[in-house]
């Protein structure tokens, strides 16, 4: 049973598997947008701490969030992952 009588077998098959890419493509701009108007320089991007900011943690900016903590007796940033709360790194003030 074809879904719809006026396409071909081949213009069906191009929508089945088309339409998930073409989300797929949204779906990754609309990271790279949140993540270019984030507040975070390229090197502060860098969360797994190689020295280099690759194009995956850039995209997953888009799931960092802050929170303040006390360490000792200063006040520091501590950043982590939205997901699982997993601490990414702590950022605190220079002394």
């Amino acid at each position: 049973m074809r879904l719809n009588p006026d396409l071909t077998p081949g213009q069906t098959l191009a929508l089945i598997f088309g339409m998930p890419l073409i989300l797929g493509v949204l779906y990754t701009g609309w990271l790279a947008v949140l993540a270019m108007g984030s507040h975070y320089s390229w090197r502060e991007m860098d969360w797994i701490g190689d020295g280099h900011t690759s194009v995956r943690e850039v995209l997953a900016t888009a799931d960092v969030l802050e929170r303040p903590v006390k360490d000792r007796d200063r006040v520091c940033t501590e950043l982590f992952w939205a997901k699982d709360g997993v601490r990414i790194r702590l950022e605190c003030p220079a002394m």
